[in-house]
């Protein structure tokens, strides 16, 4: 079955068919749940702009999104624990996280596995799949890890363009990300660009919002990362 989605997976003709080759292998194995997302390592909260596939309805996404994920156990457990994992196996230590359990098993999510997904390419990826039963959980972890570490390698590779469109940098926002990675400061960002210093710290911040990076060292590595560092990249 491996060796088949993987088949698949290298046949597909863009990002997009990468991610429901893996939605539809997810749902093969019986999860009709699942979730997978990627975020900036350095992000400080769940980032619901840069969720690539998603089955969990909508109702539960707005509950999530507007607040609920704060008391996650999952969320903190992946943080500590880097392999995958089923959710009964994480700490559920405060009443808020056992009313947060409680009610993602209302929204019908009770048995689940999650796992964090780090390729060493300064991005971080995330997974979460839950089925109706919890029979299956065990013998299916390492397939659903192994699935889906293999399509996050592959949308990780053609972040360049895919993911910089969504968190929908300008092309002056990139530019500026281009010098910050070459070592100007900056003043000498804004007389190459032909801009003030000030609107060189407009783009800055935007870029810091956008990207949730904190540090001219984090806009850098992701602009070597994407290719933006490179002279011949094109921006659009």
């Amino acid at each position: 079955m491996f060796a088949d989605y993987l088949e698949k997976l290298g046949n597909a003709a863009n990002e997009s068919q990468e991610v429901l080759v893996w939605s539809d292998a997810m749902s093969d194995l019986g999860f009709d749940k699942h979730m997978y997302g990627i975020r900036a390592q350095d992000a400080g909260r769940v980032n619901e702009h840069m969720v690539e596939s998603t089955t969990f309805t909508e109702d539960w996404l707005s509950a999530y999104y507007g607040g609920l994920h704060k008391d996650d156990p999952v969320v903190a457990h992946s943080t500590v624990h880097p392999l995958p994992f089923i959710w009964t196996d994480c700490p559920v230590d405060t009443p808020e996280q056992r009313a947060f359990m409680a009610n993602a098993a209302d929204a019908g999510l009770k048995h689940g596995i999650s796992a964090p997904l780090i390729v060493g390419s300064g991005y971080e990826g995330a997974v979460s799949v839950s089925g109706d039963s919890n029979a299956d959980l065990r013998e299916h972890l390492m397939a659903i890890y192994s699935m889906t570490c293999a399509m996050h390698v592959l949308r990780v590779k053609n972040w360049s363009r895919d993911t910089l469109q969504a968190f929908k940098l300008t092309a002056r926002e990139q530019e500026v990300m281009r010098w910050i990675a070459a070592g100007k400061d900056d003043w000498t960002i804004g007389s190459i660009l032909g801009i003030s210093e000030n609107g060189v710290h407009y783009h800055k911040k935007n870029i810091f919002r956008k990207l949730q990076l904190s540090s001219r060292v984090a806009v850098a590595a992701v602009a070597q990362k994407t290719g933006i560092a490179d002279a011949n990249y094109r921006f659009w």
